[in-house]
Formats: structure tokens, sequence, C-alpha cells
């Protein structure tokens, strides 16, 4: 596990503070080397104006925005898999109560199946990108048997209905369930990271610069520096890799969807 993977794994709170605990480190490397400068090559002529500043946390804060829109969209699509496949789960749950004794008794079993293969054994490797066959196979079970069902249109028209509603509920959870595994397999890649790392750098190299000649007004902006841009950076990092550590998109609609049902789930 790399120190990016174990990030995943704090709490809320401690994000928070290695997020701007970093931002702060790389604020005063920037500092500590724009003084350095300042020893070597001593200011001479037109000092560096505040405009300057403007001009780099421009680029700065649109890499940052796009970074952290689409860890926002991937977050939001991931939950939105997670409630479309509940509710899929609950409508083909539904649909098995107008069926025989026998035939809903066959649905409800595969159902219920394939949400505790999803709840106990998916969700926890969801995070390294990988799947569980067994919920796999509990979903070609269930659409296997919604075909069958609704093969039956000129024996019993009542109950090809079913199976053909049956079939729509499947394949809604057969989509949402790979929106779920698109989702749960992407990350902020490396190279947004070091563009993003780098441009705060050269913002916070800038705003030293400006004020190299006052210990008070340096220490102020930096401090507020590393913590307005930490919270960003806690803002991208806490939705990244949605199915991934503590800060998660947990399994409790489809645990909902089993109880609304009074089927509730041996965990």
């Amino acid at each position: 596990m790399n120190f990016y993977d174990a990030l995943f794994h704090l709490s809320d709170f401690w994000l928070f503070c290695v997020c701007v605990l970093g931002v702060w480190l790389l604020t005063m490397l920037a500092a500590a080397l724009m003084a350095g400068l300042m020893v070597v090559l001593p200011h001479r002529g037109i000092p560096m104006v505040g405009t300057v500043l403007t001009g780099i946390l421009l680029p700065t804060g649109m890499v940052i925005a796009f970074v952290a829109n689409d860890v926002w969209q991937n977050d939001a699509a991931g939950r939105a898999a997670v409630a479309d496949e509940a509710s899929a789960i609950s409508d083909s749950l539904r649909v098995a109560k107008y069926l025989s004794p026998e035939l809903s008794e066959a649905v409800r079993v595969l159902v219920q199946d394939y949400t505790k293969s999803v709840i106990k054994d998916e969700w926890p490797i969801l995070g390294s990108g990988h799947f569980n066959d067994a919920s796999e196979h509990y979903l070609e079970q269930l659409m296997v048997k919604a075909v069958q069902l609704q093969s039956n249109q000129a024996a019993n028209s009542s109950l090809a209905i079913a199976g053909q509603e049956l079939r729509r509920y499947v394949t809604r959870i057969e989509l949402a369930r790979d929106a779920r595994l698109r989702v749960a397999d992407t990350l902020v890649r490396m190279p947004k990271w070091v563009s993003v790392l780098v441009m705060l750098f050269v913002a916070a190299c800038v705003l030293a610069e400006l004020h190299i000649t006052s210990r008070r007004s340096l220490a102020v902006v930096t401090t507020l520096f590393a913590l307005g841009f930490g919270v960003t950076i806690y803002l991208i990092a806490v939705y990244d890799r949605p199915f991934t550590g503590k800060t998660i998109i947990t399994a409790e609609p489809l645990q909902r969807a089993l109880t609304r049902a009074y089927i509730l789930p041996d965990l």
C-alpha cells in the first residue's frame, strides 16, 4: 500500500489535517527557496508586483477546478448508480410478489443472494478495481429466469408480461452495476496531482516573494494560503475513489431495498 492509498483509510479529520499540513509544507519550501534566492540574488531594480500573483492563481484555480469537477462527477455517478441498482432490486422484488408462490420464491431467492453477495463480498473489493464472480453468477441466473418467464407468451400472457417487466428491471441492475464498477476503478491520476502541486508551488513562490521582507506578513499569508488550498485538496481527496477506504459510498441503499421487502440481510 502506497502513501496515497493509505490516506483513504484515515478519518475525515485526519485526512483534512494531512492535506492542510502537506500544502503548508509546500508553502514553507517555497518560502525557504525565495529566502535563499534573496541572499544569492538580492533585489535590484523594480520589485515584483502583486498582479503577478493574480496571473499565477488564475491557471492554478482552473487546474484545481478541472480536477475537482472530474472527482465530484465520478462521486455523483457512483451514488446515482448505487441508488438505481437499489431501486431496480426493489422493483424486481415487487414483480416477484405477483408470481405464483413457487416462481416468486425462486426470483426472491436469486435477488436476495445477488444483493447479499454484492454487500458482503463485492463491496470490500470495489476499491481495488475487482468484482465478485458470485454476484455475476446470481445476476446471470436472474436474467435467465426472467427470459424463461417472458417466453411463456402463448401459454400465459400475464406470466409473460411479468417476465418482461422482470427482465427490464434486471437489465437496470446490470447497467447500474456496470456503472458502479466503472466508477470504482476511477481515481485522480498522478499527472493531475503533479500539475496541481506544481501550480501551488509556483503560486506559493510568488506569494513568498511579495512578502519576503516582512516576517509577520509572510507568516500570515502563507498560513492562509496553506489553509485555503489545503481545504481544496481535501475536498478533492475525500471524494476521489468513492468506493475506497472510510470516506466511501456505502451499500446502505441495497440493504434498505432488502429491508423494505422484509428480507433482512444476514451479514
